[in-house]
């Protein structure tokens, strides 16, 4: 009779085991696989999540990240790596899914660096400079209440700057009397024109709710005497 009770219990648990969905109990070892977009370099070192809530740990040198005991279905991945794009997919895991499954993240792309020589100017000695009354200075004020118009207008109409035209129709800050004599052209400290090859800043193409002050010197001020003779455009951006 123990016998008998014994392989009884035996089949309703079989028959039960059975009688359940198979994606209820079906969990594999799922490997995935990291890669740059459009390239074979793996990337390392990338932060795994799956389904908002499970860790999976980081990617290794090969871009392999393992997840065990993942039930079978649906998922989605989310991975944060440095230098690329955060990253969010959707992968199947079951039989017949070959693995490792392969995705593909975006790097991102690096603004360049800007080119240009820095100066001593500060923004922080703005108003130090603005109180020399050595240029014509528009504080953030009078930048906001200029409604966006471009640059090269703000300077035409309110402080009677020459403009000199570029070869496209750019518009250039040109010393008084020389339309072709360009103002060295400073952006938060940065000399970039005149430098290497540079052109002037067209400034058509920037606008008053771009900054936050302005500085225009007819005569090149000491702090910049390698710039040239032809005065100077010093721009703080917002």
């Amino acid at each position: 009779m123990k016998i008998i009770h014994a392989l009884y219990l035996a089949s309703v648990a079989a028959s039960m085991l059975l009688a359940r969905p198979a994606h209820t109990q079906d969990a594999r070892t799922v490997v995935l696989r990291f890669r740059k977009a459009g390239d074979t370099v793996a990337i390392r070192n990338a932060q795994i999540t799956i389904d908002h809530t499970i860790d999976a740990g980081v990617t290794d040198s090969l871009g392999v990240v393992r997840i065990p005991d993942l039930e079978d279905g649906g998922h989605i991945v989310e991975a944060v790596a440095h230098g690329y794009h955060a990253f969010f997919d959707k992968f199947t895991s079951g039989p017949g899914i070959a693995t490792p499954i392969d995705l593909e993240i975006l790097a991102a792309v690096a603004a360049p660096k800007p080119k240009g020589e820095m100066t001593t100017l500060t923004l922080a000695g703005f108003d130090a400079r603005r109180a020399k009354a050595q240029g014509k200075f528009f504080t953030l004020a009078q930048l906001k209440a200029a409604d966006g118009r471009p640059l090269a207008n703000l300077l035409k109409v309110n402080a009677g700057a020459l403009m000199g035209t570029g070869p496209n129709g750019e518009s250039f800050l040109a010393a008084r009397g020389n339309a072709t004599c360009y103002a060295a052209v400073i952006r938060d400290g940065l000399r970039v024109y005149p430098f290497e090859n540079a052109t002037p800043s067209d400034l058509d193409k920037i606008f008053t709710d771009d900054l936050t002050g302005v500085e225009l010197y007819a005569t090149t001020p000491a702090e910049l005497k390698d710039a040239g003779s032809c005065g100077a455009l010093v721009l703080w951006r917002r």
